[in-house]
């Protein structure tokens, strides 16, 4: 390969790598909202037990965004679907679609327990929910008072 070839092809890698970052979209790493949703629990308190199975659901600002995750501050609950991907995978994140991200959580012990979303280490939105013991049957949870 003499110089005018290799000067050729490196003035073309440049202008592809500048047209790639031009037409890159801007990501936004914003995640703007956090529920967590009760489901079938019923309880005069609180609508959530321990043992019971609920859905947490990110809210992003775009449609679309790179590996948005939902975690738990302790190692007092159990998140199901990422525990049993991990296992084969310990980078997996289940897909942001039509701008939520939606996950299962499982308290195992009763208090507060607090879940963050986020998409960088500067962290999100956090849900804070107080947790009670309570009698899961299948779909519907019984909470104590």
């Amino acid at each position: 390969m003499n110089l005018s070839r290799l000067a050729r092809l490196s003035a073309a890698v440049a202008a592809c790598a500048a047209v790639t970052v031009i037409a890159a979209p801007a990501a936004s790493a914003e995640v703007v909202d956090l529920d967590v949703l009760p489901g079938l629990s019923f309880g005069p308190t609180t609508p959530f037990g321990v043992g019971c199975t609920y859905v947490a659901v990110a809210r992003t600002e775009q449609l679309s965004e790179p590996r948005t995750d939902i975690a738990a501050f302790g190692y007092n609950s159990v998140m199901p679907i990422e525990e049993f991907m991990w296992q084969s995978d310990p980078y997996w994140s289940s897909p942001v679609v039509l701008g939520h991200k939606v996950t299962l959580w499982t308290p195992t012990t009763p208090g507060e327990h607090s879940l963050m979303a986020y998409q960088t280490s500067a962290g999100g939105p956090i849900e804070t929910v107080t947790v009670n013991p309570a009698t899961p049957l299948g779909p519907i949870c019984l909470v104590a008072p």
